[in-house]
């Protein structure tokens, strides 16, 4: 008996001391050189920003000119911003070839954080053709990964950490938004793949995963002209099977939520500065109220369960009422 509580207490006292060792940060920043994605607004701009102030080098990348001269303007010159669209490899190699102009003789990367992201079209699955996924894969996933093996040279000789960003959405997938869910579900897997194929290296790989948070993704207006729009595409016969009040009662309900979605973006930019900086980083970062009870539901409730609780938060098709 003694020695089972023995065994407790110790595992309690180490699991203890564990979690505070892993709440430090690391200090040298002066030395460190990270590349951003995604800057121009959200979690982007704010890392950007708030890495340049605890001293570090920081390339930011943006997709508008308008948002490079902003962050020009309220910078020094620690922090490069500059025009990115991940879509296009030109770009993507000019980023390098920046990077190495711009960082010491020898000297690698610290860090990647792969944070670009876009909503993607979205409404019935019925409604969404291949294209459509590509556009949002073109940016959530492939450019991402294009990046990320572009840099790869200069993250082995920065012993640096990959930092992706996923989603509650690549751990519980819903109706709707099906081209961005694909996506997030994407980047987890990959994100496992890569991080145990680099297991002998020194670059090690992250996932943050947030909840529901009031960036530009979260938009009520493009999702319910997008929504309509591909419904209005449909063949005649499923237009009058699902009804356009199915579609209006389904924006109403992901209005709600977003109504509820978290606004402190801070917490998304603390898992990446503890990712990036803390002797013990974690590999999976649940960020908010929404990830951290959805991800244990999916990842414990029976999948009939989940099924009937999503299936119940969205409306019937217009035929199905009849019966």
């Amino acid at each position: 008996m003694i020695l089972e509580i023995f065994v407790a207490l110790s595992v309690v006292l180490l699991t203890i001391v564990f979690n505070y060792r892993r709440k430090r940060l690391t200090r040298a920043f002066e030395n460190s050189y990270v590349i951003i994605t995604g800057c121009d607004s959200g979690f982007g701009r704010l890392a950007a920003e708030r890495f340049h102030r605890l001293g570090m080098h920081v390339f930011a990348g943006c997709l508008l000119d308008k948002s490079v001269k902003e962050l020009k303007e309220s910078s020094t010159d620690r922090l490069v911003p500059f025009q990115l669209d991940i879509r296009k490899l030109s770009d993507i190699e000019n980023l390098l070839q920046r990077i190495k102009r711009n960082i010491p003789d020898g000297q690698g990367l610290t860090g990647l954080i792969n944070n670009a992201g876009i909503s993607g079209s979205c409404g019935l699955i019925e409604s969404l053709g291949s294209d459509q996924y590509l556009s949002t894969f073109r940016v959530n996933f492939f450019g991402m990964v294009d990046v990320t093996k572009t840099l790869m040279p200069l993250l082995r000789k920065g012993k640096g950490r990959i930092i992706n960003t996923s989603s509650v959405g690549g751990k519980l997938a819903a109706p709707f938004t099906t081209p961005y869910l694909t996506t997030k579900y994407a980047i987890e897997s990959y994100s496992d793949s890569l991080r145990r194929e680099l297991y002998h290296d020194d670059i090690s790989v992250h996932i943050i995963e947030p909840g529901m948070f009031k960036t530009g993704i979260l938009n009520k207006g493009s999702l319910e002209v997008c929504s309509i729009k591909n419904f209005e595409n449909l063949p005649s016969e499923s237009k009058e099977f699902y009804g356009i009040d199915m579609i209006t009662k389904t924006i109403k309900n992901i209005d709600t939520g977003i109504a509820d979605a978290d606004t402190n973006f801070g917490k998304v930019v603390d898992a990446y500065q503890h990712a990036l900086t803390s002797p013990y980083p974690k590999i999976r970062y649940k960020v908010g109220i929404h990830s951290w009870i959805l991800i244990p539901m999916a990842n414990y409730l029976p999948e009939w369960l989940m099924d009937m609780i999503i299936g119940l938060q969205f409306p019937k098709p217009a035929r199905t009422m009849e019966k």
